[in-house]
């Protein structure tokens, strides 16, 4: 007859010790988040959109540090940005850092890293937030997003390379203005004989620059010495200018002149008479026409005027 092994009680509470700090360890590694799961926790409620694979029991970070985890994921669909509901748990000695301003987003260690939530501390000196509050999240973009983009700009990129490629191998083709200029010393050449004449075309201005200076400059002394002349009386200009007496001689002749006019018009005078009476008009016609009759009666017989004798 077989006799029973008897399980010894200090054996038994050596396992049941063992078993609970397994499970201790256990639920710690799925609920603790790298923090002691002795220290006092707060939580606050966060929204998103989509939480791109995040679980529960995600870490959430502080500048960087990991101060808790995220209790509990769950679908709310309050509206378009509020579909998923997250309760996350700090430790509370880091609480005082989230004041008024605090805003939470969604992170990933790496491209496709696994998912946290990043706390983003508020102004500091604002009221710090109640605990069990909602705290606004911002979108930090997801990895899709940035792998899209990254193919978009992959694209664009090899778009450009592919024309420059095209562009540079024309060029040496000597196909097109940059073609010809990389190929053909001719240019270079025409360019450098431009370059010598603008050279010595702005040589040649410079010098008439100078010149026309100096010109100028000769005038404006002769005009401020003929001032100078004119403002002392120096000189005929300087006289007309200053002195009264020509002036008054001018005048005297003006009013001499206006006299004999007056008189010719008046027909004083054998001036004013030959102006305006005709009869002495009328006897020198007369006198021309005798004058006219006779030369051409000489000419016709001129032996009744002149007698020619030999002998």
């Amino acid at each position: 007859m077989k006799k029973t092994t008897g399980v010894k009680w200090g054996n038994l509470k050596v396992g049941i010790l063992l078993l609970f700090a397994v499970a201790v360890m256990f639920w710690a590694s799925l609920s603790g988040g790298g923090t002691s799961i002795f220290n006092p926790k707060s939580s606050f409620v966060c929204y998103f959109r989509n939480v791109n694979g995040l679980v529960p029991g995600a870490p959430v970070w502080l500048s960087g540090v990991e101060v808790g985890n995220v209790k509990s994921v769950s679908f709310v669909n309050l509206d378009s940005l509020r579909q998923v509901k997250l309760v996350c748990r700090i430790k509370s000695s880091v609480w005082n850092m989230l004041t008024e301003g605090t805003k939470v987003q969604l992170g990933t260690i790496g491209f496709l890293g696994d998912k946290y939530v990043e706390i983003i501390p508020g102004p500091k000196g604002k009221p710090l937030i109640t605990k069990g509050e909602v705290i606004p999240t911002r979108d930090a973009g997801s990895a899709e997003a940035v792998f899209k983009k990254s193919e978009q700009a992959m694209d664009k990129a090899k778009n450009i390379a592919g024309n420059l490629d095209t562009l540079l191998m024309r060029i040496n083709q000597g196909e097109g203005t940059l073609g010809q200029l990389a190929t053909d010393d001719r240019l270079y050449t025409e360019m450098t004989t431009l370059l010598s004449r603008l050279t010595a075309l702005t040589a040649d201005l410079q010098k008439n620059q100078e010149r026309i200076l100096t010109s100028i400059e000769k005038t404006a002394n002769s005009v401020q010495s003929l001032s100078e002349q004119v403002n002392t009386s120096q000189g005929t200009v300087g006289k007309l200018i200053n002195d009264p007496q020509l002036y008054d001689n001018l005048t005297a002749i003006s009013m001499r002149m206006d006299s004999i006019v007056s008189k010719i018009n008046t027909a004083e005078g054998s001036l004013g008479l030959m102006v305006n009476d005709t009869a002495l008009y009328i006897e020198v016609t007369n006198l021309m026409n005798r004058v006219n009759n006779l030369i051409t009666d000489i000419e016709k017989n001129p032996r009744k005027y002149f007698k020619f004798s030999v002998f």
